[in-house]
């Protein structure tokens, strides 16, 4: 008996340790396979910020924003135009200089199509169904796939498609002035976010949805609910995107079939689209909202330019892709159920976002707020008292700076990445990017760059007159990115944008509240520049007594 126990023992001593060096040998092969290229930028001589196992340069689990702990090492290499970082192991260049993003973003565009790679994809979007749906999103897309999409849709966001989205807008507009009017009757501050995620939601759920959020009305809105969900970035969630980059993770969730990504959530978005689209091809019923022009575009075997697509300035010029399709398009219904979903995720918060700091800035700059209010006025008096029309919405040049100026301080983005397609020199210099190799830029950086800006540190929308603007790097300015991978939906969220400032301050003013945690830090736990506190504000009835 004590011959049988001891050889247990023995046994299973020997098995531990042979889990043990198991793991060992797969910490040690993982280890290797993340630091092999840690000594790339030094072996170059260029510039580099030191990084660490296993995240590289940046710790994503530290609770630090990402953007806050780039934008540092920006301003650290402020007078270097590049430096060296790393994402886990990947050697990743930084951009500092807009000449460089100039050639990388627009001029020579066909080296840098991808925003991250192939692969990285596959990696990031590994998974089960709901998974496999953004994956087909246009940001998790890339090559000849990503350019037929994206020249597919885009002539749904021309400005002959948007006029027709004001309606849409506008209906919801009235609801977000209802909500202005009580807090305005309560006479206490509140959190800007909470309205204007409202309003952000409701008209992206009426354009792209074809359904009615009922985020004013309904607290227990399942549409509000699960988009809230979708929003948030747990630090498991986090730790699961970085897991599927070590070797055989991505397989084994492909083989299993396993969802990774909010999978209720998803296929409740993915339902209520089918369903719609179901429900139009039954009915034959048309509201021109955005369900019916992409189901147009899937239907028409046409792509890249549209009728009404207007090259206004340069910024439209530089957007422009020029794909010619080889036969017909590979679209489907999941193409639009992913296009929904990535419009709904990529403007509902920035949306909200960018309105909730415009009234923030209103707040505090009571100067600014008139003279955009003597604006609006004017614009109503034009109109006879009714809402402006869309041309005349687009031609507000004051509305349009104080816009700009907004997203230029606080940039819902801001780390963008591009991946190479094939080997590049960077513009005036001797440094190669590989095929695969990938660079990096920083938009808070560069829009608080004193380069580019004659007060970076200030609101102060005269940065966008025409005045400045010419005396500007315009690549300095990098809020929807530039060239064809910038924003696709970028008109129809100025359009929100411009809707709900037109509306809110016509009638009402802001005021200056006490809640918000200055100076402004970035929320680590937000995938957007959001900040730790949020926005608050009092809003006041105007003392004109306009409608």
């Amino acid at each position: 008996r004590q011959c049988v126990l001891t050889y247990l023992q023995n046994n299973t001593l020997e098995m531990w340790l042979e889990i043990f060096l198991v793991f060992i040998t797969l910490f040690v092969l993982l280890y290797r396979h993340v630091t092999k290229s840690f000594g790339k930028w030094k072996s170059l001589g260029i510039p580099y910020t030191k990084p660490s196992f296993p995240m590289g340069t940046y710790n994503f689990l530290s609770g630090r924003h990402v953007d806050e702990m780039s934008a540092e090492d920006h301003k650290k290499y402020l007078d270097q135009g590049y430096f060296g970082t790393f994402l886990l192991g990947k050697p990743v260049l930084a951009i500092n200089d807009a000449n460089f993003l100039k050639h990388i973003e627009v001029k020579d565009f066909d080296h840098f199509v991808d925003r991250t790679g192939e692969a990285a994809n596959k990696k990031m979007f590994a998974g089960g169904d709901t998974d496999k749906i953004w994956a087909k999103q246009l940001s998790g897309i890339s090559g000849d796939g990503w350019k037929e999409v994206r020249s597919a849709f885009t002539p749904i966001f021309t400005s002959g498609k948007m006029k027709g989205m004001l309606k849409f807008i506008k209906h919801i507009a009235g609801d977000l002035n209802k909500e202005m009017e009580e807090k305005a009757k309560q006479g206490e501050e509140f959190e800007l976010k909470d309205v204007y995620g409202k309003f952000s939601l409701d008209a992206l759920a009426s354009s792209a949805f074809g359904v009615n959020a009922e985020s004013f009305t309904n607290k227990d809105s399942k549409f509000v609910r699960y988009a809230a969900t979708i929003f948030k970035h747990s630090k498991l969630d986090i730790a699961i995107i970085v897991a599927k980059f070590i070797p055989g993770v991505p397989q084994l969730l492909d083989t299993l079939k396993l969802n990774t990504f909010k999978a209720k959530e998803t296929k409740y978005f993915r339902d209520i689209i089918l369903q719609t689209i179901k429900n139009r091809k039954q009915t034959n019923e048309r509201k021109n909202d955005l369900v019916d022009l992409m189901l147009d575009c899937i239907k028409e075997d046409t792509a890249g330019n549209d009728e009404d697509e207007e090259e206004s300035d340069q910024y439209e010029k530089d957007m422009k892709l020029n794909h010619t399709r080889k036969g017909k398009h590979n679209l489907d219904e999941i193409s639009i159920v992913a296009t929904a979903m990535v419009l709904l995720v990529a403007g509902y918060d920035t949306t909200g976002m960018t309105l909730s700091f415009l009234s923030y800035e209103m707040s505090k700059n009571p100067e600014a707020q008139k003279k955009l209010q003597e604006e609006i006025d004017h614009a109503y008096e034009e109109a006879g008292g009714e809402f402006p029309d869309y041309n005349a919405i687009q031609n507000l040049p004051y509305l349009d700076m104080v816009i700009h100026e907004t997203l230029r301080i606080h940039s819902p983005v801001g780390v963008n990445t591009r991946n190479a397609t094939k080997d590049y020199v960077l513009q005036g210099t001797d440094i190669v990017i590989k095929k695969d190799d990938m660079v990096s830029w920083n938009a808070k950086s560069l829009h608080f760059d004193p380069k580019y800006w004659t007060n970076p540190t200030e609101f102060y929308p005269e940065h966008f007159s025409k005045e400045e603007k010419a005396n500007r790097n315009p690549y300095a300015y990098q809020a929807f990115g530039q060239g064809p991978r910038a924003c696709i939906g970028m008109r129809f969220a100025l359009l929100e944008a411009k809707v709900a400032v037109l509306s809110v301050l016509r009638n009402f003013s802001f005021k200056e509240g006490s809640k918000t945690q200055e100076p402004l830090v970035l929320d680590g736990d937000n995938k957007l520049g959001w900040v730790k506190g949020g926005l608050w504000a009092r809003v006041e009835p105007r003392e004109e007594g306009v409608h």
